[in-house]
C-alpha cells in the first residue's frame, strides 16, 4: 500500500483538528473565560491532538517525498516505500477514534483494512530488516541485541548476555527436591 493513502488521511485529519480545535477555543472565549483558561481547556483534546497529528502528517510527507524522489535510487524505492506506508497506518491508527468521530470513517471495515494493511506491510518488510537496520545504522546499544551487534561476534556475546542474569551459574532453588530420593542406579530391575 502506497503511503499516499494514510497521507491523505492525514491531511482530512489536520484539518478537522484545526477546525474543532478553533471552535473549542471560540466557545471557550465566548463563555468569559480568561485566555490563560480558554487556551488551557482547548489544548487537552484538541489543541495537543492537533500539533501530534501535524507532526505525524510532516514526518509522513516528507518521507513520502524521499520515497518518490527521482534522487533516490531504485533499488531501495520497494523497500523505502513499503516501510513510509506501513509508519502512516500505523501512526494513523492511533487516531481511529478522531476519525469516526469526524465522519471520516463509518463502518468497522476501515479500521480492519488498516489493520490488515500494517500486518501484510509488516510481512512484507521482514525479508528487509537487515538492510534496513544496516541503512539506518543505529549505534549497537540503541538495538540492545546481543546478535545484532555490528562486530559480527555472535556467540560470544550472546554469551556475554546470558551471563549479566543473576545466579545464572548457581543450582537453582528447587534442585534438592529434585534429587532427593532419587534410586540409584542399577538398583531398579525388571519385573517381567
Amino acid at each position: 500500500m502506497d503511503s499516499a493513502v494514510p497521507l491523505a488521511a492525514y491531511k482530512w485529519l489536520v484539518c478537522f483538528l484545526l477546525k474543532e480545535s478553533y471552535h473549542k477555543l471560540s466557545q471557550e472565549k465566548a463563555s468569559r473565560k480568561a485566555d490563560f483558561e480558554a487556551r488551557n481547556n482547548s489544548q487537552v483534546y484538541f489543541c495537543r491532538s492537533l500539533a501530534i497529528a501535524y507532526i505525524e502528517h510532516t514526518s509522513l510527507q516528507r518521507f513520502h517525498d524521499l520515497t518518490h524522489d527521482s534522487s533516490t535510487p531504485d533499488s531501495l524505492k520497494p523497500a523505502l516505500q513499503r516501510l513510509s506506508g506501513l509508519y502512516g497506518l500505523w501512526t494513523l491508527s492511533k487516531h481511529l477514534a478522531v476519525l469516526y468521530q469526524g465522519g471520516y470513517f463509518s463502518s468497522k471495515q476501515h479500521a480492519d483494512l488498516i489493520q490488515n494493511a500494517v500486518l501484510r506491510l509488516c510481512s512484507q518488510l521482514k525479508d528487509d530488516a537487515v538492510s534496513l537496520v544496516d541503512v539506518i545504522a543505529p549505534p549497537d546499544f540503541i538495538l540492545n541485541s546481543p546478535i545484532g551487534k555490528a562486530d559480527g561476534e555472535l556467540y560470544k556475546n550472546l554469551w556475554a548476555t546470558i551471563l549479566q542474569g543473576s545466579k545464572v551459574l548457581e543450582r537453582p532453588s528447587w534442585w534438592s527436591e529434585f534429587c532427593w530420593d532419587k534410586p540409584s542406579v542399577g538398583s531398579l530391575r525388571a519385573k517381567l
